[in-house]
C-alpha cells in the first residue's frame, strides 16, 4: 500500500510538472506564474524525474501498473528536463556563446516588485499627468559619450512599471550603455497609440539632454519585453504622421493623444537599432488568435474593434509598418513562448527580409514568455550572447556613421517542442 501511494505520489508529481511545461498556459493568475516558473526552471523537473524512474524500476514486479504509470510520466518530466539544455546547446553554439551551469544555478531573478529608488525623473506631462523613467549610468568616464538604451517594460499594456528588470539594467551598464527604463501611461486609461508616442517622446527627450548625461544621440538603442517590445518596435517604425495617409485622421482619436503627439513627435533622426523581447507584432491576429480576444481590455486598448479602428491597429503592427529603412533590428522570441505565439516574430522576420531591412531574429528553442525572469536560464545566457554582439556593432560604429548597415540576416533556430 505504502509504495503504491508513493509511486501515485510521484506519477501526480511529474505529470502535473509535465503538463505545466507543455500545455497552453491557464487563464489563473497564479497557476500562470507556476507554469512559466517551472517552464524557465526546466531543471527542477529533473531530480522528481529520476526519482520516479527509480521507484519505478524497483516496485516493477510488486506494482506493475503503477511503476508503468510513474516511469511513463517520469520519463516524460525527464524530457521537458533536459531536452531545454540540448536545444539551447545547439542554438548557443550557432551565435559563439557557452552555457554555464553555475550561471544557470546561480543567476537569481529579474524581476523587481517596485521602481528603483533615486533614480526617477520626469521625461513628460501629457494632460498635466507626470511619466516618469529611471536613470542607469555606468561610472563616468570624462570626455566619453556612452550609447544609450532606452528601455520599455512589458505587462500586457495594463501594468508593470519602470526598472521591472534591473538585471539587464546593471549588464548594460556593466557593458557600457547607460540605460533610460521609462513608464508609459497605462490602459484602460489609454490607448497603445497614446503608449507608442509616450515611448517616442521619451526617445526624443533623452536626445534633448544628452549632453547633460554624456550619451551620444546618435547611438541610441529602443529596446523592450513583451508589451514594451511591440511599443518599442511600433515607435521605432512609424514614419512621420500625414494627414494624407487614409485613416490617419481617425486615428488621432483622444485628446491626450493629439496632445502627445504635437508635444512628442518624432522629428529628429530614427534610432540606431531597436530590440524586441517576446514583443506582439500583429495586433489584430494576436487578439484573434488567443485568449485576448475574450478580453474585455483588448477594444479599449485598441480604441474600437479590428473591423472599426484598422488604421489603429495598423500603427500598432509593427509586422505591418515594415519599410527599407527600418533601424537595425534584434527579435529575441521564444520557441515555446505560449503568451505571444512564436509565429508573430517570425511573420515580422520574413516582412524585414523582404523589404531589405537590417534585422537578426533569433528564435530560443523551448524558451516560454518571459523566460528572462531567470537571468541564469539557457535562454537568457543566448539571448546576452545575442544582444551584446547587436549592441557592440552599434557601439562600435563612428558617431556619424548613421546606423548600422547591412542587408537582413535571419536566423530561424527551430526545436521548440510545440
Amino acid at each position: 500500500m505504502v509504495i503504491r501511494g508513493l509511486l501515485a505520489v510521484l506519477c501526480l508529481l511529474n505529470a502535473a510538472l509535465a503538463v505545466l511545461v507543455a500545455a497552453p498556459l491557464p487563464r489563473v493568475p497564479a497557476l500562470v506564474a507556476v507554469a512559466v516558473a517551472v517552464t524557465s526552471w526546466s531543471l527542477v523537473l529533473v531530480p522528481p524525474a529520476l526519482l520516479g524512474l527509480a521507484a519505478a524500476v524497483c516496485a516493477a514486479r510488486r506494482c506493475p501498473w503503477w511503476a508503468g504509470a510513474a516511469a511513463l510520466t517520469a520519463f516524460a518530466a525527464l524530457v521537458y528536463g533536459v531536452m531545454p539544455y540540448a536545444a539551447a546547446y545547439r542554438t548557443a553554439e550557432r551565435h559563439g556563446a557557452t552555457l554555464d551551469l553555475g550561471t544557470y544555478v546561480s543567476g537569481g531573478v529579474n524581476y523587481a516588485k517596485t521602481p528603483a529608488r533615486g533614480r526617477g525623473i520626469t521625461y513628460a506631462r501629457p494632460g498635466g499627468e507626470r511619466v516618469r523613467l529611471d536613470l542607469w549610468t555606468p561610472p563616468a568616464r570624462p570626455a566619453v559619450r556612452r550609447p544609450a538604451v532606452v528601455w520599455v517594460h512589458g505587462g500586457g499594456w495594463n501594468k508593470g512599471h519602470r526598472s521591472q528588470s534591473p538585471r539587464w539594467n546593471r549588464w548594460l551598464n556593466a557593458r557600457g550603455w547607460s540605460v533610460f527604463d521609462i513608464d508609459y501611461r497605462l490602459a484602460p486609461r489609454v490607448t497603445q497609440l497614446d503608449q507608442i508616442r509616450d515611448v517616442r517622446c521619451a526617445v526624443r527627450w533623452v536626445r534633448r539632454h544628452a549632453r547633460t548625461y554624456g550619451v551620444d544621440p546618435e547611438r541610441l538603442v529602443l529596446a523592450g519585453s513583451s508589451a514594451g517590445g511591440n511599443l518599442a518596435l511600433a515607435a521605432a517604425y512609424a514614419r512621420a504622421p500625414s494627414s494624407h495617409t487614409p485613416g490617419a485622421q481617425r486615428a488621432a482619436g483622444t485628446k491626450s493623444e493629439r496632445h502627445t503627439r504635437s508635444a512628442c513627435a518624432m522629428r529628429d533622426r530614427p534610432v540606431a537599432g531597436v530590440v524586441s523581447l517576446y514583443g506582439p507584432t500583429d495586433m489584430r491576429r494576436l487578439i484573434e488568435r488567443t485568449v485576448l480576444r475574450a478580453d474585455p481590455l483588448m477594444p479599449r486598448l485598441m480604441g474600437g474593434s479590428a473591423a472599426g479602428a484598422a488604421e489603429r491597429y495598423r500603427l500598432g503592427s509593427p509586422a505591418r509598418l515594415v519599410h527599407h529603412r527600418v533601424p537595425p533590428t534584434l527579435l529575441l522570441h521564444g520557441g515555446a513562448d505560449r503568451a505571444v505565439p512564436v509565429a508573430q516574430a517570425r511573420d515580422l522576420a520574413r516582412r524585414l527580409a523582404a523589404a531589405g531591412a537590417p534585422a537578426t531574429y533569433v528564435e530560443l528553442p523551448w524558451a516560454d514568455h518571459c523566460f528572462d525572469v531567470n537571468w541564469g536560464g539557457w535562454a537568457s545566457q543566448v539571448a546576452r550572447a545575442a544582444l551584446g554582439r547587436f549592441l557592440d556593432g552599434i557601439a562600435g560604429r563612428s558617431p556619424r556613421s548613421g546606423g548600422v548597415t547591412g542587408r537582413t540576416h535571419e536566423r530561424q533556430l527551430t526545436g521548440n517542442h510545440g
